[in-house]
């Protein structure tokens, strides 16, 4: 598959894509997030795009774009929960902890009973401590990982606590054994599989890795890279495009009338007393929006105490104030 666009035809002038919003795309195996952003950019003449949680180059799946002001999503998408599926190869063990690497040790083990392996995936449920891998593009006094790895320096990867909310079998094909994972941000996929293959007295590798969903998008709303193409070239890819708000919609939300917004985004507070529909009972951060269904701002408790009519009273702190036009 090639992600370059075609070239242009001489005299055809297109104007620049200004629209903002959000993009999902399914990520061919063989290319980097970056390719990826890359291409969608120059193909659109866009200003700014960027993506939110990358995928490694021999993985598919779910790939989020922000398009121009979408940027300023990215902090909020980043932070979502991720679900994967990815099978682990027992009985290889690859410098890179996935197919791409170079085989560093073979060991027989197994066949592994279904009971067995499910027992394992108990271990690892809830926080646990995992190791960045060594090809990772985490930095370490200043440079990437896999930089380091590549000129054969020793240097012991951090490690850092994630959270395994789900992770389940779904199907053994000895020795090759599918899995589901749902996980937090950080979580590295071809750690857990490694860590896994571990506790269970062999070694492994993970051979084939697919992102199903990150936050409130999943794979029925991701694009192929012809499929975008196709829109592109259409002049419709506008209407695909997921707006700011709607974005954001696994956070509780705020309503506030036009001229609250107004106020909100010339830098003034979101006074309690301005709701619409409070949903203030709810974790934030929240997403506030306009009647139109334009996003504001995402804000976070600042405070709350009860007044002296014994009111509950709560401020807010201001996170990111977005454009009247999103």
């Amino acid at each position: 598959m090639n992600l370059s666009p075609k070239p242009k035809e001489r005299g055809n002038v297109h104007s620049r894509f200004t629209a903002n919003g959000v993009l999902v795309l399914d990520k061919p195996k063989g290319f980097t997030s970056h390719d990826v952003v890359k291409a969608v950019k120059k193909k659109l003449g866009a200003a700014k795009v960027g993506h939110s949680g990358t995928l490694d180059p021999f993985a598919t799946g779910v790939l989020i774009l922000l398009v121009n002001g979408a940027t300023k999503l990215a902090p909020f998408l980043s932070d979502q929960d991720k679900r994967y599926r990815f099978t682990v190869s027992f009985g290889i063990e690859t410098d890179t902890q996935d197919s791409t690497g170079r085989v560093v040790a073979v060991h027989e083990c197994g066949p592994l009973t279904a009971g067995e392996i499910r027992k394992a995936c108990a271990v690892f449920l809830g926080n646990i401590e995992q190791r960045v891998p060594l090809f990772s593009a985490v930095r370490v006094e200043g440079q990437r990982l896999y930089q380091l790895a590549r000129r054969g320096v020793e240097v012991i990867p951090p490690c850092r606590t994630v959270k395994i909310k789900n992770l389940h079998l779904c199907d053994v094909s000895w020795p090759e054994v599918t899995f589901e994972v749902t996980c937090s941000k950080g979580t590295y996929v071809r750690s857990l599989g490694a860590d896994l293959s571990c506790h269970l007295n062999c070694c492994g590798h993970v051979s084939k890795l697919r992102r199903l969903a990150s936050g409130g998008f999943d794979l029925r709303q991701a694009l192929t890279f012809e499929q975008f193409t196709e829109l592109v070239d259409k002049g419709s890819l506008e209407q695909n495009l997921i707006r700011p708000g709607q974005a954001l919609s696994t956070y509780p939300e705020i309503r506030v009338t036009s001229m609250a917004a107004q106020n909100i985004r010339q830098g003034g507070r979101l006074n309690p007393g301005e709701f619409i529909i409070p949903e203030c009972s709810l974790e934030g951060p929240y997403r506030v929006l306009d009647p139109d269904n334009n996003l504001v701002a995402m804000v976070s408790k600042a405070s709350q105490r009860a007044n002296d009519d014994h009111q509950e009273e709560i401020t807010f702190k201001t996170l990111r104030v977005f454009g009247p036009i999103s």
